[in-house]
């Protein structure tokens, strides 16, 4: 049987309160130095344990974090929240925090717990991690029942007071372009992604807005290709840009997607004998990478380090702000990485080698 507080108390006769208070450290409990040793030793030696949740209640927190998300099939999201747990642990802990984390696998499942949560107080704050399709009824629930959360995704629009943390991807397509033109490219493709996710739709509108307000004009839309991460269909894409007449061939390519949108753009070129390059003639690219990341021949301008583990790193800023601030000064956190000269393996075409 578990030993109860007053068990412990009953043996040294003393009052339950007392000896809550000095187990518990309380500042405003007064003992002797004889009667603290004989508390602690009785309590060691009925193998007395304090209550978690008696301790969570008396100083009004747990210092608990639960992680809560909607189990998705696609091997990339399940190999991608592996290190994104790890890192959020690392980062919690080193703010005083346990991390649970909790996995569902359908939307109702995830609803239920986070009522359930909420109800019982078990945590101090939820991290809300997904889609936002998923996360938004999501969070809308546990905006509606008071308790703390921050979530991952572009909420900013509708719900502007929301805890909410993610890249500022219309900020890095607008480096894109702007680094594009630059060069002096004014014919400007755009490789995407066709996902109705916020990150995407905010990659396609930082090229769009930006391409006006540099070049005065909308993007040619036949110069918009938006495929699955597979380099076939966007292989084909490219190969046919660059059959087009030189007037509307685009030189220069903006990409939103993943790498095999980049191998795909590296081999179309490579059958013509070209490769990508940081110069005004030739074919140049930026844009958005997964690591591991290289370019095969060329040189390109690349977003690296943007994966979701560690957009982690960068949540308990924030996530300890929503806990202590009754008035933040800041709800939404958008993180602006470098966009820097991508690696290469330089393989040389035609016997030259790149220098």
């Amino acid at each position: 049987m578990r030993t109860r507080l007053k068990d412990v108390a009953a043996k040294l006769n003393l009052s339950p309160a007392l000896v809550s208070g000095v187990l518990n450290n309380r500042n405003n409990v007064w003992a002797s130095e004889e009667t603290r040793a004989r508390i602690v030793e009785a309590a060691a030696a009925l193998n007395y344990h304090p209550s978690a949740a008696a301790q969570a209640l008396s100083k009004g927190k747990t210092d608990t974090i639960v992680f809560v998300y909607r189990r998705l099939n696609d091997p990339a999201y399940r190999l991608a929240y592996g290190g994104l747990v790890d890192a959020l642990s690392a980062e919690l802990q080193g703010a005083g925090y346990d991390l649970v984390v909790t996995n569902f696998a359908t939307q109702e499942e995830v609803l239920e717990h986070l009522q359930k949560l909420a109800s019982s107080r078990a945590c101090d704050a939820v991290v809300l991690w997904g889609r936002e399709a998923d996360t938004e009824p999501q969070a809308k629930l546990l905006d509606s029942l008071k308790m703390p959360f921050l979530v991952k995704g572009r909420h900013e629009s509708s719900h502007p007071a929301w805890h909410q943390i993610d890249f500022d991807h219309e900020w890095m397509m607008e480096q894109v372009v702007e680094r594009l033109v630059g060069l002096g490219h004014t014919k400007i493709a755009y490789l995407g992604f066709p996902h109705d996710e916020g990150f995407v739709h905010g990659l396609r509108r930082g090229f769009f807005d930006t391409h006006r307000k540099l070049l005065g004009s909308d993007p040619d839309m036949s110069l918009i290709g938006e495929f699955e991460d597979e380099v076939a269909p966007n292989l084909n894409c490219v190969s046919k840009w660059l059959a087009l007449s030189e007037d509307r061939r685009p030189s220069a390519f903006a990409i939103g997607a993943g790498n095999r949108a980049w191998q795909a753009l590296e081999c179309s070129l490579a059958h013509l004998g070209e490769q990508l390059d940081n110069r005004a003639t030739g074919y140049a690219a930026a844009g958005i990478t997964s690591s591991p990341f290289s370019l095969m021949f060329g040189r390109a301008n690349v977003f690296q380090g943007i994966e979701i583990d560690n957009l982690a790193r960068y949540v308990t800023p924030g996530l300890i702000r929503a806990l202590s601030e009754k008035e933040p000064l800041q709800f939404v956190h958008r993180f602006r990485p470098a966009l820097s000269e991508s690696p290469t393996l330089a393989i040389p075409l035609g016997g030259q080698k790149l220098s």
